[in-house]
């Protein structure tokens, strides 16, 4: 029976804990904090969301490269898969309309209980409040899994300690960046005022990265949402406020007023636009401008509205993070090269995907992935 250490109780290496104790092996499982899955409790918050229902090949492609490698990892255990896990530990799950798979209360405690139940009934030692202190400690392990997390929501340890402990061994890292984060907008206080925390409904966010349908919220620093996650970037992006509708509509219904309105009275009486979508024409137009608008140009405007994306929200408040262990550092089964009886898992490698149940998925995937390794399957 090989005697397996796993550092860090995220859903990575939860997984890989399940994995290899149901198969026999000796398993402890260390955390420098004093319970498991802090980060899956943060994400699991607002819904959680524990993959996407698409087929297979969909949901590799969202992964990126080494797209050979995410292809087998996604493959050794699959959303299906996934969520029958789920399921067997008594939690049902549902697909959203937006494709989405969520467990059914939308939170992650009750997840995170049941698994942990699991995994000491099926032996797995924990170890909490015991931090990670290097190569030295891996030693008395036939195998040392690191499912170490990523470098979002640690606004307590800066740099993170292990990250330089795999640098001074000679791992090329890549330096941590926020990802599936807000981004910062120059608000007017009377915009802030009348639209702060409120959202812009049904919406198209279009940057150089392409179109995302969707909902944003409006936050005192900027834009928050799924859009702005998927497509943001520094510079100008266009919304289209009435994405079901074309200019053509627009511009019949704006000049249908009989009344000798402004161009402002005209869209809030003739389109019936959300109180923010009126806020934010009204305050992020050039007043002079605003009011010289035809309807043509006012359509114009409504369906591709210029707004400057300034910087992202800082590391410690983004959803995930890239960066991390270069790809380059790991073999087809996610050890190390230097370093043959260490693996890696998780977050820690340096990988990027949009919210939306990918991450976990990736997460638990690259668990199966490692497990399989181990156990020579």
């Amino acid at each position: 029976m090989k005697n397996i250490a796993i550092i860090g109780s995220g859903p990575a290496g939860l997984m890989v804990a399940d994995q290899l104790s149901d198969a026999g092996m000796k398993v402890t499982v260390y955390e420098k904090r004093k319970s498991a899955g802090r980060k899956l409790l943060i994400a699991g918050s607002s819904g959680l969301n524990i993959t996407y229902d698409a087929p297979l090949e969909e949901l590799v492609a969202q992964y990126g490269a080494p797209h050979e490698m995410w292809d087998k990892m996604i493959r050794a255990f699959t959303a299906r898969q996934w969520r029958n896990w789920i399921e067997e530990l008594g939690i049902p799950t549902f697909v959203g309309t937006s494709r989405r798979v969520f467990v059914e209360d939308m939170k992650a405690a009750n997840l995170l209980k049941l698994w942990q139940e699991r995994l000491v009934t099926q032996g797995v030692e924990f170890r909490f409040g015991t931090e990670w202190g290097g190569i030295a400690e891996t030693k008395q392990y036939d195998a040392t899994i690191l499912a170490l997390g990523g470098g979002s929501w640690e606004p307590d340890e800066k740099p993170l300690r292990w990250v330089k402990i795999l640098k001074d061994l000679g791992i090329k890292f890549n330096d941590f960046t926020a990802s599936n984060v807000g981004y910062q907008v120059a608000w007017p206080a009377k915009f802030l005022a009348e639209s702060e925390g409120k959202p812009l409904k049904t919406i198209v966010l279009t940057s150089s990265r392409g179109s995302k349908k969707g909902e944003l919220m409006v936050t005192k620093y900027g834009l928050e949402g799924t859009p702005i996650y998927f497509l943001g970037e520094a510079g100008e992006v266009r919304i289209d406020l009435k994405p079901d509708s074309t200019i053509e509509d627009l511009v019949t219904r704006l000049e249908s007023a009989k009344e000798n309105l402004s161009p402002m009275r005209r869209v809030q009486k003739m389109l019936k636009l959300s109180p923010v979508a009126d806020s934010l024409i009204f305050h992020m137009t050039e007043p002079a401008l605003l009011k010289s608008l035809t309807p043509s140009e006012m359509a114009e405007r409504i369906k591709s509205f210029p707004l400057t994306l300034t910087a992202t929200q800082p590391l410690d408040e983004a959803i995930s993070s890239g960066g991390g262990v270069d790809w380059s550092e790991l073999d087809e089964n996610l050890r190390l090269k230097k370093f043959p009886k260490i693996y890696c898992i998780g977050e820690m490698i340096d990988w990027d995907v949009p919210t939306g149940g990918f991450l976990l998925q990736g997460c638990v995937s690259q668990a199966a992935w490692v497990a399989k390794a181990i156990l020579g399957q």
